[in-house]
């Protein structure tokens, strides 16, 4: 049970912050670069690095690398847990 919660305190502590709904708003659509993320949400690099540690944290990113780029998908099944608890 406590692991339970543990993982639901998480996705709502990632979810708290308006970048980072953005930047699972942006990663619904389509994956995308980090790089790529930050320039359209007007970030630096090291700020949307902190928020994408703590959006994987919640395991609700998946990272692949591609070459020299990092992309960004969006795990939708990571927020199974969240709608489970809220019905």
């Amino acid at each position: 049970m406590k692991r339970e919660y543990a993982h639901l305190d998480a996705l709502f502590s990632a979810l708290a912050h308006r970048h980072r709904r953005a930047i699972l708003d942006r990663l619904s659509v389509q994956p995308s670069s980090i790089s790529r993320l930050a320039s359209e949400l007007m970030l630096s690099l090291p700020a949307i690095h902190k928020h994408i540690a703590i959006l994987e944290k919640a395991n609700l990113l998946q990272r692949k690398k591609n070459g020299r780029s990092y992309f960004l998908a969006l795990r939708r099944n990571a927020l199974a847990s969240l709608r489970h608890w809220i019905e």
